[in-house]
């Protein structure tokens, strides 16, 4: 199984005071036990180190991610690698939907990789047709 993280996940799994922290521990256990293969984007990661880039904070968040990229199961996809401009396309034809230009190229990226499943808490996932893990 493959599985795209969003930013959402990797909040919660480092932030104990997060109010799905557990809930995302469970989730990356259980995906661990299934042997899933994890992916994410550059772009999620720059999202993850904003959020949680204030001190005291800071420091951690250093750590998590650091640690994160050296996941034997973790794809990260690159920024010169996501078809920014099929996300483009998908943000401005969508204008019923408040979903972000991050979240445009998470699907597309989702649906290049043949992706149903996303670990998140993020409801566009969903409205995008896709399985919302959180």
């Amino acid at each position: 199984m493959k599985v795209f993280v969003d930013t959402s996940a990797w909040i919660a799994l480092l932030n104990k005071r997060d109010g799905l922290h557990l809930s995302a521990k469970s989730v990356m256990s259980d995906l661990r036990q299934q042997n899933a293969w994890l992916l994410t984007t550059d772009l999620i990661f720059i999202e993850v180190a904003d959020a949680l880039g204030k001190p005291p904070m800071r420091q951690t968040t250093i750590a998590y991610l650091n640690r994160w990229r050296s996941f034997q199961n973790l794809d990260i996809v690159p920024i010169n690698k996501i078809p920014l401009e099929e996300a483009w396309s998908l943000y401005y034809q969508r204008l019923d939907k408040d979903w972000g230009l991050t979240d445009c190229t998470s699907f597309v990226v989702m649906r290049q990789e043949n992706i149903t499943h996303a670990f998140t808490s993020d409801r566009h996932f969903e409205q995008a047709g896709f399985v919302k893990m959180l």
